[in-house]
């Protein structure tokens, strides 16, 4: 548990910083393009960050499960996941200028093409960022996956203050930042890699791509639902109402979002273990353990922002933003359901059993999709934030079913704090003040 508490310790502060960075870009965003103009790049963004969702077939879980199963050779993974992500990236892009010149006045209305069709730019940097950071995960260089996700973060902040400063920001120089980013990451992951493994190979391996395919379609599958889970409601929100609308929602959404990082910082540490792990009985111990804590922190840290949500918005986006403080704390309780539900689902997936999430997202997804349609219309973004809620509780109840199932594990061993966890916390607080005063 001590290895597992650092590894998630050192990454949920990176993330922390991460969060820190982003909110600032987007608050720069925010001011600076107004709500109309946020909603709109929240949406041209949305284009490439789909579509990679939904063609990017799980590689990256799947690299991170075969490094860990020692199958392939970190040569051979290196060079096919490089070559996959070209092939993959082609058909991407392909994809995106037939739902920008066939479907853009149906999905995305209000909306220029202009915007949309240099967005596909991103595409290639994003899927090669993912593939290339599954390598470091999977040999569990969690230093360098979390410093490339900072290291993104910032790049992509200063970027902006550039546009700002030099050219004054638009949402064609906010996309240009983005770009730039990714590629300049990239160079960098690439470099770091190769030192870590020592060579490349793009000789393309068979077994590794059918392996690959064969355990990232299943996860894959679930990741598509899952983002679509987290992403339906802003199409639909522009389809019935106005990018005006989605620019609001986007504000409670990315504010929600900053408290997933919990549960995300966890269940990456938690995926490579279960993935790697041999003896079932330290997994049915391990992980209630780290579900009851995200569970517990998560829920205190959403009581907190539900009651200063208001002061929130105004502080860091204006009073131009007040009507994106109630979905906001409509959301805060569907965040506390998903970061649980996060942890379970990669427990499952990690021992090699992703089909069973994606069971699960495919009724989520539709219960969500349909709530949304119905409230919509009535309620605004309000019943959005309504019909996402309900939704990730489902998620929760399903997952907690299939994971005590599979592990033997009760509900209550699974989500409510024990008195152990009481005495692990006491000593954990205990070994950081000791090696804090050591270092002092």
């Amino acid at each position: 548990m001590g290895e597992f508490t650092k590894n998630t310790t050192i990454t949920f502060l990176v993330r922390i910083l991460n969060l820190i960075i982003g909110l600032v870009t987007s608050i720069v965003i925010a001011r600076n393009l107004g709500p109309n103009g946020k909603g709109i790049y929240s949406l041209v963004i949305l284009l490439p960050t789909l579509i990679v969702n939904f063609t990017n077939i799980g590689i990256g879980p799947a690299t991170v499960y075969y490094i860990g199963k020692g199958k392939y050779s970190y040569e051979k993974i290196f060079g096919n996941n490089i070559i996959m992500s070209l092939i993959i990236s082609i058909f991407s892009i392909l994809v995106g200028l037939i739902i920008i010149i066939f479907f853009r006045k149906f999905f995305f209305s209000g909306i220029s093409s202009y915007y949309l069709f240099f967005s596909l730019i991103l595409i290639p940097f994003i899927l090669l960022f993912g593939y290339l950071e599954s390598i470091l995960l999977g040999l569990k260089c969690f230093e360098k996956y979390n410093l490339a996700s900072l290291i993104h973060t910032i790049l992509f902040l200063i970027l902006i203050v550039i546009c700002l400063v030099i050219f004054k920001v638009t949402i064609f120089g906010v996309l240009l930042s983005n770009i730039l980013a990714y590629f300049l990451v990239n160079i960098l992951l690439f470099i770091w890699i190769k030192r870590l493994i020592g060579n490349i190979s793009l000789k393309i391996e068979k077994g590794y791509i059918r392996d690959t395919s064969n355990y990232g379609i299943q996860a894959h599958l679930s990741n598509i639902l899952s983002f679509l889970h987290l992403r339906l409601d802003m199409l639909l929100i522009n389809f019935f109402m106005n990018p005006l609308a989605v620019g609001y929602y986007s504000i409670s959404v990315a504010i929600v979002e900053k408290l997933w990082l919990i549960s995300q910082s966890a269940s990456i540490i938690l995926f490579t273990k279960v993935s790697s792990e041999r003896d079932e009985r330290v997994l049915k111990e391990f992980t209630p353990i780290v579900s009851r804590s995200i569970l517990l922190v998560t829920a205190l840290g959403s009581a907190l922002i539900f009651f200063i949500s208001r002061w929130m918005v105004i502080f860091l986006f204006s009073e131009a933003y007040l009507p994106a403080v109630q979905p906001l704390q409509i959301l805060l309780i569907g965040t506390v359901a998903v970061s649980c539900s996060r942890i379970l689902g990669n427990d499952i997936a990690g021992r090699g059993r992703p089909i069973l999430n994606t069971y699960l997202n495919t009724l989520t997804v539709a219960v969500n999709l349909g709530l949304n349609i119905l409230w919509i219309p009535k309620f605004g973004i309000v019943g959005a934030a309504w019909a996402t809620t309900i939704s990730y509780s489902i998620t929760l109840i399903g997952s907690l079913l299939i994971y005590c199932k599979i592990s033997g594990n009760t509900i209550a061993q699974t989500i409510f704090i024990q008195k152990s966890d009481v005495i692990l916390y006491k000593n954990l607080l205990i070994s950081l003040l000791n090696s804090l005063t050591k270092k002092i």
